[in-house]
């Protein structure tokens, strides 16, 4: 019999009642003023969100929702799709080694991923989806941050008006526009690893009140990095990363407006073998031994996104359409150190190359109100091709000369994945009282999608070349959420909601003979019930925003990742059964002047869980698993965080600002199996990260110090064959910036 060990359960419970007492007896204190702060530093700014497709406050959408803006930036640490995560309840970072391949899970979505499967979060910038791909099109990039807004992150199903992928919920990065200012901001920046960052953002009005010019860029260069060539000075961790960005706004009259943005970026960074701590072969997780080859990763992508926005008094129009080109290369993949064979008669390589096309367009009409009765129609189409080559050359020689698992290894997959996707989306709201909304939400899409494979074999000894094949497969799903929001009062509002999600299906990149079974796998589809509490007010002079949701999640057909073999380090995507997560979720924003000054604090807690449905089962190395109530992967515990922020002037013209956070994540397991107790088995490490800001500022410049993991804890992040991938040590480093 299987014994628990509830004394964990127990902190997190504490952990639970302790933040929930903590912010119900600030919130049930807070009172609305009635008259004008005095102190503005004590104002909270009205934020409003796009969760719905149109623009409304935070305190309306009756779904948990996350909003950070560059305020939050130049306060915290904030560099990387991993740092803002952290300061999220309910989301987590799914890491795949090198960076490119991360995933965003939310509420324990997406433990089951690969390179080119479709995520189970969806991706957005100013609204245009742009997940796809292999290289970088399942998480945020640097230039996606570049001249940030907001984040806007909406936790829960989205698969109504966001469509694919937002099984877990969906992010939106939304850029800067151009302006009626003129102005030319330049930073620079330095870290101890001989990290180098400048960049430049230029506002010019063309013709004043008409036409408008935003262009920037950023260049990035790192000489040094955390992993190292045995007994070298070598880095085998070094990158480098350049971006540019044209967007131009005309203003047709008052309230049309015409936006063209055009992009264009490339990046080079690490690859697996150069991050990967091969347990059998390497002295420490940051020390290779015997690496004869350093793989590195570059993704050069160009950009081009159009929106019309026009208002007609009785409706507004919005069109959206982008173009994506993006080349990706993966060489020099060390993959005999890879798969832990570090002798002199075994030379193998690992390498990959992607070419990916994507188009989008959507149209929509709403209503311009958002109360008494709204509505909002619209439909979408998306394109897109992914022309993939693995290439996987090498020599055997002496004993391996023969060896026919290695053998099979060697050979040259291509392949070409073709997408083509409709969608028609609605939503009306109604008040049915002074109180009470009702919203429902739908959208019925319609995917095709066509994979070609081939597979080219460089031993003629064997016999596992593969024809071309081609395989098909064809969708469509229909997607509703229904949902009630009840002000209690000027402060309070309740919401009950009940909403879906849809991952499509897809193909594995390389289908081997005796598993074309396995070549293609099905959606992956969720239901879930959400209950929240949103409060907005004032305790004296503190301002208090406080959000609570509990949830409660159905998957069907739930995605996990499988594999051959040890010695084959490619993975597959299977349908291993269906699936139950649980969870909650809260959030409590101070504000108030204090000390001559303004004092900031954020706090996060979520905790959930999840099992699997009798008759659940996986694959792994060849061997069978039995899933039935077991844990399911990527639910932790417990995340945290916090970060405390103060602003206060220091004499005439210089302000001084500081900043702590702290991020925390325990419990969970990283795989399928984690919750079996088997050697295969991998729970998920737990880790405590703390960072630090110091700067001042005046007007028009900026200088700051910082810190980044100041303790410099490392942690486990994911296991891949025998290779571990390591979190980064501490950071430290300088910023400065200028506006005229």
């Amino acid at each position: 019999m299987k014994k628990y060990d509830f004394s964990g359960s127990i902190c997190r419970l504490s952990l639970v009642g302790l933040f929930a007492a903590s912010a119900s007896t600030v919130a049930a204190n807070a009172q609305v003023e009635t008259a004008p702060a005095t102190d503005n530093s004590a104002r909270m700014k009205t934020v409003t969100v796009t969760g719905r497709k149109r623009t409304e406050s935070i305190q309306d959408v009756p779904f948990a929702v996350t909003s950070m803006d560059e305020r939050d930036v130049e306060l915290l640490v904030l560099d990387d799709v991993t740092d803002f995560l952290r300061q999220l309840p309910g989301a987590t970072l799914v890491p795949a080694g090198p960076s490119y391949l991360n995933d965003i899970s939310i509420r324990g979505q997406g433990g089951g991923r690969l390179g080119f499967s479709e995520s189970s979060t969806g991706i957005y910038r100013d609204g245009v989806f742009v997940g796809g791909g292999g290289f970088g099109g399942r998480t945020f990039s640097k230039i996606d941050f570049f001249d940030m807004q907001n984040l806007e992150v909406y936790r829960g199903p989205q698969g109504a008006l966001f469509g694919r992928n937002a099984v877990g919920g969906a992010a939106n990065v939304i850029s800067h526009k151009p302006t009626d200012d003129t102005s030319l901001k330049i930073g620079a920046g330095y870290n101890d690893l001989d990290q180098y960052d400048l960049s430049f953002i230029a506002n010019v009005p063309l013709v004043k009140e008409v036409l408008n010019a935003r262009v920037g860029g950023y260049v990035s260069e790192q000489d040094k990095g955390y992993h190292k060539l045995e007994g070298t000075d070598q880095y085998l961790d070094t990158e480098s990363d350049y971006g540019l960005r044209g967007a131009v706004r005309w203003q047709v009259n008052g309230k049309s407006t015409i936006d063209l943005t055009l992009e264009h970026s490339n990046s080079v960074a690490p690859g697996f073998a150069s991050l990967g701590y091969n347990t059998v072969i390497d002295p420490g997780p940051f020390e290779r031994r015997g690496l004869n080859l350093t793989d590195t990763v570059e993704i050069e992508q160009t950009t081009v996104i159009g929106q019309l926005d026009w208002n007609f008094h009785f409706a507004d129009l919005v069109v959206i359409s982008s173009y994506t080109s993006r080349d990706g290369d993966r060489e020099n993949g060390d993959l005999d150190h890879f798969i832990g064979l570090n002798f002199p008669f075994v030379d193998l390589i690992d390498e990959q190359f992607e070419e990916y096309e994507r188009f989008s367009a959507e149209v929509r009409l709403s209503s311009p109100n958002s109360t008494g009765f709204s509505w909002l129609i619209g439909a979408d189409y998306l394109g897109s091709q992914s022309d993939i080559i693995s290439d996987r050359p090498g020599t055997l020689t002496g004993p391996f000369a023969t060896n026919a698992a290695l053998l099979a290894i060697l050979g040259r997959d291509e392949s070409s994945e073709e997408l083509e996707s409709f969608s028609a989306f609605g939503s009306f709201g109604w008040d049915l009282t002074e109180q009470l909304n009702l919203s429902i939400e739908a959208r019925v899409q319609s995917d095709s999608k066509e994979y070609d494979f081939e597979h080219i074999d460089y031993d003629p000894t064997t016999v596992n070349t593969v024809l071309p094949t081609t395989f098909y497969q064809d969708s469509t799903r229909f997607l509703p959420a229904v949902s009630l929001m009840y002000q209690l009062n000027d402060n309070d509002n309740v919401y009950g909601r009940f909403a879906t999600g849809y991952r499509p299906g897809g193909f594995n990149p390389s289908p081997a003979i005796g598993f074309f079974d396995q070549a293609s796998f099905d959606p992956e589809t969720a239901q879930s019930v959400e209950f929240g509490w949103k409060r907005l007010g004032t305790f004296g002079n503190i301002r208090v925003q406080t959000d609570v949701a509990v949830y409660y999640t159905w998957t069907d057909d739930i995605l996990m990742q499988t594999s051959l073999s040890t010695l084959d380090s490619r993975t597959s995507l299977q349908n291993v059964g269906d699936a139950t997560q649980y969870g909650l979720e809260a959030s409590l924003k101070l504000q108030k002047p204090m000390f001559g000054g303004t004092a900031r604090a954020n706090f996060g807690f979520s905790s959930s869980g999840g099992k699997f449905s009798d008759g659940s089962s996986v694959t792994l190395n060849g061997t069978v698993y039995d899933l039935s109530g077991a844990r399911t992967p990527r639910n932790r515990d417990y995340i945290a965080n916090m970060n405390l922020a103060f602003m206060r002037p220091l004499f005439s013209n210089l302000d001084g600002f500081g900043s702590v956070s702290f991020q925390a994540e325990g419990g969970g397991y990283d795989n399928s199996i984690g919750d079996l107790n088997v050697p295969a088995s991998r729970s998920s490490e737990s880790f405590e990260l703390l960072d630090v800001r110091l700067g001042v500022e005046s007007d028009g410049w900026q200088f700051s110090v910082f810190g980044k993991n100041i303790t410099d804890e490392t942690y486990r992040t994911v296991t891949l064959n025998q290779n571990e991938f390591y979190s980064t040590g501490s950071l430290f480093g300088a910023q400065f910036s200028v506006e005229f």
